[in-house]
């Protein structure tokens, strides 16, 4: 029997969607989280509201709260990113009279999660040679891209969090630099997040139709990818840009933190291209490092699958805090 003062909330506040669940550490050291619901955003004025219907459920709602938040923290407060909401510590102390709050930004709470993940919770690209005492990169996009570099040190992890995902998009080829010459039209700065994660997934759909001279219809993203795995040209390279775009990032930020001990593609977005992603000409993106090819020869790389992972990424910063790690 858990005590309820040992369970706490745990949530995941993207761009999109709000996943909240009680998490509590299990009888064997492993995190346990249940309860979980998945709020989409557009139905709430602010995270309050989301909170406010999840507990309306719970006959007792619990007095700790860790969330991950799509956004960077500063002196207690984000501004999620892809999403017009505030969230501060103490306005959710003061609203739902938590004991504690811990907010996190999102990536930094994925990153926790990996070392508590079981192995059918990825999928492998690369099963390479992991070196245990160098850094863990971990990132990809959802409705933003995030990143986040995960530290071994003797008695934990730490974990670094970074706006990796907002580096300018780096072209490859004659057709992604027509595309990054179209999207330069209409913004002064073209990140990474913008090619390849779901808030720009329209901007590059009319982009390519420009690029090709066909007249621009919008589609949602599943039906983007459904077509482009029937041939279409157009959503085929949307796809295919995106996903080079993915990998190219990867294997830059591998290079620049270090990432012997693993790279981990994460967010929705990852997982619904994953079979662009897992082609040739994407992972040449990652592995082609010109006179460093052998440095990320041996890099192991996988996809994170667990829909849930940053929920218990979010339980595992807390525990690492109240347990002093």
């Amino acid at each position: 029997m858990v005590h309820r003062d040992e369970v706490f909330l745990v949530g995941d506040v993207g761009g999109t969607n709000v996943r909240l669940g009680l998490a509590h550490r299990g009888a064997d050291g492993k995190i346990c989280v249940a309860n979980i619901r998945k709020l989409p955003g557009h139905h709430y004025d602010n995270l309050d509201a989301a909170i406010s219907e999840y507990f309306s459920k719970l006959q007792t709602p619990p007095k700790n709260a860790s969330l991950a938040l799509a956004g960077p923290i500063h002196q207690g407060r984000v501004k999620l990113t892809n999403k017009d909401w505030t969230v501060s510590q103490s306005g959710l102390r003061q609203k739902f009279g938590f004991d504690e709050v811990q907010i996190h930004n999102d990536f930094s709470a994925m990153a926790r999660a990996v070392p508590e993940c079981n192995e059918d919770d990825f999928t492998v690209l690369n099963s390479g040679i992991a070196d245990p005492a160098a850094p863990i990169l971990v990132a990809g996009p959802g409705t933003g891209f995030g990143m986040a570099i995960l530290v071994p040190t003797d008695h934990c992890w730490r974990v670094l969090s970074s706006e990796g995902g907002h580096q300018a998009y780096a072209p490859q080829t004659r057709k992604e630099s027509d595309i990054l010459h179209i999207l330069q039209k209409e913004h002064d700065f073209v990140s990474l997040e913008l090619v390849s994660a779901g808030r720009g997934v329209d901007t590059v759909h009319k982009a390519v139709c420009t690029r090709l001279g066909q007249s621009y219809e919008r589609l949602s993203p599943a039906h983007i990818r459904e077509r482009a795995l029937a041939g279409d040209t157009a959503c085929r390279d949307v796809c295919e840009i995106r996903a080079n775009a993915i990998m190219g990032a990867l294997g830059d930020m591998a290079l620049a933190i270090g990432a012997r001990g693993g790279v981990v593609l994460a967010g929705g977005v990852a997982k619904r291209l994953l079979e662009f992603i897992d082609t040739p000409s994407a992972m040449k993106r990652f592995f082609n490092r010109g006179l460093q090819k052998a440095y990320v020869k041996n890099i192991s790389l996988r996809v994170l699958q667990k829909p849930a992972a940053a929920l218990y990424g979010a339980a595992a910063l807390h525990l690492d805090v109240s347990h002093g790690s």
